[in-house]
This record gives structure tokens, C-alpha cells and sequence, in this order.
């Protein structure tokens, strides 16, 4: 499977940079990669973008991968020139999920990586066949694990990994879809009438159209919302 778009709206259109939504895509290594930086955290921008970027180079999460990820991330400021309000809250330290996709080599099966609330789902033309690591809409609702910029909060992910093995099939219908959270709450909700409405869209004007439109009916919530998609050339 390609990626055959890649499309996000921040959540203020009019302020498109401090969307917190990263991603990073390589043909060649297979690999799709999608970070939701928590607004409330202290550059979670900076931080979905260090994420995605580490793992791309290297696609294996440890403590030593963990290590390098915070700190890339911290280079980048010199927190001794901060405000002490700003201190502060870059002592709270940054969060983001991780949504991370690797084929194999002849792209029959992917292994996926899903810490947070970052959605992927496979639909093969028909039906939704399979959502990770979320199945259900109000699964959205508690608040999730996600990578940290402070060492100690990452203990409980690295022990348990959440991972998925799908395999899949060549039916040049079939697409995979990546999310974030505002985006997977929504179509979850009521995927049998929002699925086909994915399916249908075919440029970044169209994707902005759906998701200004659910919002303005309050059946999405207004965050950064980023879709990939990938299916069969």
C-alpha cells in the first residue's frame, strides 16, 4: 500500500501553524508515521515533530529511542532564558500520541504501533473490518497514555508496547486510514454512514469541507484533524 493522500486542517484555519499534528511518510522504508501533540503541554508541536521524524530514521521504540527523541526535542530550547511561567510549564514537560505503520516487504501484512489516541482503521470497500487501538467511540472519552518529554512518565508504555499485526489483501479497493483523534471519535461514532463519506474524498478542499461541516453540526470536535490515506496504486 501507498499513501495516496495526506491532508490536515488546524483548528483555527486561519492559524495554520500552530497546528500540533505531525507527519512523516517513506516509500521507500514503508513507513507512515502520525503524532497529535496535546495542546495543553508545552511545545507539543516541536514534539509530534521530533517523534515522527525519530521514527521514521529509526522504527523501534525503546528507552535508549526515548532518550535520543527528549533530547532532540530539548535542543531546541535554552529553558535558563525562559519567563518562570515558561519554565514551568516546560517543566510539566510536552505529550503526543504515536501512530506508526510498518509493511512488509511485499506490503501483505503491516505491523502497527498505536500509543494514544490516534486512530487506524482498515476498510475493505464494504465495511470497517478493523480499528486499532481504538474500537468504539467512547473509548475517546478517558484520557490516554501518551509519550512524554519527561523520562519517568514513559515507564508504563515501554512495558507494555500497544501493537497490531493486520494482514491484508490485494483488493484494489481496500484502504487504509490514519487520524487523529478528532477525526477517529467521529467516524467511530457512526461508521456505517461515515465511512463511505472517506472514501468519497478526493482533494484537501473536500476534507476541509467534511470536517468544517461535522463540526459546525457538533458531530466533531474542533482539534487539528489530519487524515492519511493509503490504498493499491
Amino acid at each position: 500500500m501507498l499513501l495516496l493522500h495526506r491532508w490536515t486542517v488546524a483548528k483555527q484555519q486561519s492559524e495554520p501553524k500552530l497546528n500540533e499534528d505531525a507527519s512523516a511518510v517513506s516509500r521507500q522504508r514503508r513507513t507512515y508515521v502520525l503524532s497529535d501533540g496535546a495542546s495543553e503541554s508545552f511545545s507539543s508541536r516541536r514534539w509530534a515533530k521530533v517523534l515522527v521524524a525519530k521514527y521514521l530514521r529509526k522504527p523501534s521504540i525503546d528507552l535508549d529511542w526515548l532518550r535520543q527523541a527528549i533530547a532532540s526535542y530539548e535542543r531546541a530550547f535554552d529553558r535558563e532564558q525562559m519567563s518562570w511561567s515558561a519554565q514551568a510549564s516546560y517543566d510539566r514537560g510536552s505529550f503526543a500520541t504515536l501512530l506508526a505503520l510498518v509493511f512488509d516487504d511485499d506490503h501483505q501484512g503491516v505491523n502497527i504501533v498505536g500509543i494514544g489516541d490516534t486512530l487506524v482503521v482498515l476498510d475493505d470497500g464494504e465495511e470497517l473490518c478493523a480499528s486499532f487501538p481504538y474500537t468504539e467511540a467512547d473509548q475517546f472519552k478517558a484520557n490516554p497514555l501518551l509519550l512524554s518529554t519527561i523520562s519517568d512518565r514513559n515507564s508504563r508504555l515501554l512495558e507494555d508496547l500497544p501493537t497490531a499485526y493486520w494482514r491484508l489483501d490485494r483488493n484494489p479497493k481496500a484502504r487504509v486510514y490514519c487520524m487523529t483523534d478528532a477525526v477517529g471519535a467521529w467516524l467511530l461514532a457512526n461508521s456505517e454512514e461515515r465511512l463511505p463519506i472517506l472514501r468519497s474524498l478526493g482533494s484537501r478542499d473536500e476534507f476541509v469541507d467534511m470536517v468544517e461541516t461535522a463540526r459546525a453540526m457538533g458531530d466533531m470536535r474542533r482539534d487539528d484533524s489530519t487524515l492519511l490515506v493509503l490504498g493499491w496504486e
